[in-house]
């Protein structure tokens, strides 16, 4: 069925031009500025959800946490508006991957890993600052834009944040306390036992992000939900070095740290973890090479890089005066080798029929001209 939202005007401005993607709160959809042939992204409330109260609500936070976010890894927010009553975002747009496609592909390595963590925890550093702590941090939230070794990131969907006015406190358009909200498998423990919630939990999110992306999977799984839940409240996490032993000590270290249960044993701000992953051997390394970067190449590798033998420099023949080169005087030695070996085995057998003869186990006849 073709939608009816494409080729639509919004306010004269914006012209809905493809469908991109679905989920449980709305619409994507790829648009355009006119006049100005710029591409954007226009989010669309699902219009079921837009005369439920605490769905609207959400997505007028997602609106209120957007514009006060100005930050080259957040996604920002170009306008907002409604049509026939269902309430619009228009975003950047950004053509790339969710961190969660490019999971699924396979484990990154290690280094791309921490270059990706690090522009997420700059991210998060800046919206904190504005007073924004997004409470819904998941792969499927994290655009990466580029090429592999280049990666650009872009957090995106912040419908669960919890915005706080200057003097701290929740702004009228948090969600109500004692509330869970989130995604089991990347919910603090605090956001399980509906405790206050602070920059500490996107902390402990981003823990989890990191050690999927090394491991391939996040460090508690189960079939239901609340089985996960209460891992994430009473269960310690297994080192990533058993599934990557690769990975160096500082960085497992780092991560488990992120994963703390109290959140006072945590890094206690985004800068303090990525100032962390800056002191491991992987976050020295500024971008992974393209070699890194190469998902065949960094599922299994070693603990240590080492490089491949420098290539052999020959010299020209025509500088050579007084010896063959190497590899000839190899073919002469080898040739000899063979002469001798072909001479023994002929003496041998010859010997051998001989004896035999003299004992009179074999008679050879021998050629007349051979007995003259």
């Amino acid at each position: 069925m073709s939608d009816p939202r494409l080729g639509l005007v919004l306010d004269g401005r914006y012209r809905v031009v493809e469908r991109l993607a679905a989920g449980g709160m709305g619409v994507v959809y790829r648009g355009e500025r006119m006049g100005l042939a710029k591409p954007v992204a226009i989010k669309f409330l699902h219009r079921s959800a837009a005369f439920v109260a605490d769905r609207r609500q959400r997505f007028e936070r997602e609106a209120a946490a957007m514009s006060r976010l100005s930050h080259p890894n957040l996604a920002s927010i170009i306008d907002y508006g409604s049509n026939d009553d269902v309430p619009y975002l228009v975003m950047e747009y950004h053509p790339g991957m969710t961190l969660k496609q490019v999971i699924a592909i396979g484990p990154l390595p290690p280094a791309r890993a921490v270059f990706i963590t690090r522009q997420i925890l700059a991210g998060l550093a800046s919206a904190h600052a504005s007073g924004v702590v997004h409470r819904d941090l998941k792969p499927a939230n994290v655009l990466i834009v580029g090429k592999p070794g280049e990666d650009l990131v872009k957090i995106l969907d912040f419908g669960m944040a919890k915005l706080l006015d200057s003097d701290g406190r929740p702004s009228e358009l948090s969600v109500m306390a004692g509330a869970i909200l989130g995604t089991a498998e990347y919910m603090s423990p605090e956001q399980v036992r509906c405790e206050l919630i602070d920059a500490r939990a996107d902390v402990y999110a981003v823990g989890i992000l990191l050690y999927e992306m090394i491991t391939g999977r996040p460090p508690f799984e189960a079939e239901r939900d609340l089985a996960v839940l209460s891992k994430q409240v009473e269960e310690a996490p297994v080192s990533p070095r058993l599934s990557v032993p690769r990975l160096s000590e500082p960085l497992s270290a780092t991560i488990l740290r992120a994963l703390e249960k109290r959140r006072e044993d945590r890094w206690q701000s985004a800068d303090d973890f990525q100032t962390a992953l800056l002191r491991t051997p992987e976050g020295r390394t500024v971008t992974p090479s393209a070699v890194e970067a190469s998902r065949a190449k960094t599922v299994i590798a070693p603990a240590e890089y080492v490089p491949p033998p420098a290539p052999l420099e020959r010299t020209p023949r025509a500088w050579v005066t007084s010896a063959p080169p190497a590899f000839e005087q190899i073919g002469q030695r080898r040739l000899r080798r063979w002469v001798i070996l072909v001479a023994v085995v002929a003496a041998l057998l010859g010997g051998a029929t001989w004896l035999a003869q003299e004992l009179g186990y074999i008679r050879v006849a021998w050629p007349g001209w051979m007995t003259r």
